[in-house]
């Protein structure tokens, strides 16, 4: 599952048409890596991706801090979210080492990979609901459920029993983002590619005439809005 939203860094940078990815048993690796690195095509543009194994009921809020006005997750569908954790770390670790060989292929003068930011928390914490349900998957209602939560709670040897949905996300991105760092993620800095003499002089002439192009198209627009000026006080 895709979607896509826009958010702002509170650096002033803003990520266009970021895209959430939702990790799944039955879903294809190859898949899931080959749309990513189409979305990391343009390496100059500010763009984030996150990979995540919550509940497709989230949908569009996957990379938001707190879910609200969801409904009710059944307890028995929460098992994914911790079991395809496994195959979250190995699809972000896969579309790394691949965007840097892309970057290679193309010569292109970013010297490094993608930002990774990792968050694990619970549902719960998040906002989510779990509800109780049986064998079959009819979820629990009214007296029911507070019965089962109550024996759930007393199964405890010692102390009441407290039972959690984890959940992970990881965010990989062109730049840094410490909007994530403050709402608690952890960082990995992106790998720095390793280049030859001649790749690296190459890379710098590269970087050096993107400049140029940028100054130049600064400078026609302001020539361009001055002689509008001029036209105008002329008229």
């Amino acid at each position: 599952m895709v979607n896509q939203a826009t958010i702002a860094t509170p650096s002033g940078n803003t990520v266009n048409g970021d895209k959430c990815i939702r990790i799944t048993n039955s879903g294809k690796i190859k898949s899931w890596v080959v749309v990513s690195l189409a979305f990391f095509e343009n390496e100059t543009q500010a763009k984030s991706i996150t990979l995540h194994t919550l509940p497709a009921s989230v949908g569009d809020d996957a990379s938001l801090e707190r879910v609200v006005g969801k409904d009710p997750v059944l307890r028995k569908q929460t098992t994914a979210t911790i079991s395809t954790i496994p195959r979250l770390i190995s699809v972000a670790e896969i579309i790394k080492r691949e965007f840097v060989k892309t970057l290679e292929a193309k010569r292109s003068s970013r010297m490094k990979g993608l930002h990774q930011y990792n968050e694990i928390g619970t549902l719960e914490a998040l906002g989510l609901t779990v509800a109780p349900a049986t064998e079959d998957g009819t979820p629990l209602t009214g007296e029911d459920a507070r019965s089962h939560n109550i024996l759930e709670a007393l199964s405890g040897r010692n102390y009441a029993r407290q039972t959690q949905s984890p959940y992970m996300r990881i965010t990989l991105s062109t730049i840094e983002r410490p909007d994530l760092v403050e709402r608690g993620a952890t960082y990995q800095p992106p790998t720095i590619r390793k280049l030859s003499k001649s790749a690296k002089a190459r890379a710098k002439k590269q970087e050096k005439k993107r400049q140029q192009d940028g100054t130049i198209a600064v400078a026609t627009a302001e020539n361009r809005s001055a002689t509008a000026m001029d036209v105008d006080n002329t008229s």
